[in-house]
């Protein structure tokens, strides 16, 4: 699995390529829709608005990517370099309903993971990333200095298939689209124990 580094506002952040993607989403893209389709997620008290599909806040065992996959198990071991860590799972549909994601993060975790399941870049909107000193970064705004150096707000050029990772203090968004065809992101959020190295077990846990 390769991955690419990208700096954003001075933060740490890479684009990885999961090459298992047809794969996933032959397996799981179908009932994934399906349950959009059904409408079978309440909408989470986390979130003001009424137009997101969401699993987050659903226990693991009730999502659809269950047991979690072992492209993602991978993907995570590449960038996190212990046994013990807890990972927690959930996709997000954007579809007909126009149906957005407001600003958020991914705290308590430590590094985040944002897979593009389903995503047409001719058609979908990527999302936003907030710098992490906005307030700062606001107040030294000036027309003469480069855009990057004083700019709020960012996004990332990736394609279908890739996943972006992130420390889960980055907080993002994703703006309402009408679209065709389903856009399907799936979401991980990582905690790693503080433990020392001679006191880690194997494996990993799966979230709530």
């Amino acid at each position: 699995m390769s991955f690419e580094e990208i700096p954003l506002f001075g933060v740490p952040v890479a684009r990885a390529t999961v090459h298992e993607t047809p794969a996933l989403k032959e397996q799981y893209l179908p009932e994934i829709l399906k349950r959009y389709e059904s409408g079978s997620y309440n909408k989470q008290t986390k979130f003001s608005s009424d137009r997101i599909h969401t699993s987050y806040g659903s226990k693991n065992e009730e999502q659809v990517m269950h047991p979690m996959p072992e492209a993602y198990d991978r993907l995570i071991r590449q960038f996190v370099g212990t046994n013990n860590f807890h990972a927690r799972i959930w996709h997000s549909v954007y579809w007909s309903g126009r149906e957005y994601q407001e600003r958020a993060h991914h705290l308590p975790g430590h590094i985040s993971f944002l897979h593009f399941l389903s995503f047409d870049p001719a058609e979908h909107k990527r999302p936003v990333f907030y710098s992490p000193a906005g307030v700062t970064r606001a107040h030294c705004h000036q027309d003469a200095v480069d855009f990057a150096l004083w700019s709020e707000q960012a996004k990332i050029e990736f394609y279908a298939g890739d996943a972006l990772v992130f420390p889960s203090y980055l907080e993002h968004c994703i703006l309402a689209g009408d679209y065709k065809n389903p856009m399907v992101i799936v979401s991980i959020s990582v905690s790693v124990a503080g433990l020392d190295r001679r006191d880690i077990s194997t494996g990993y846990r799966h979230g709530d």
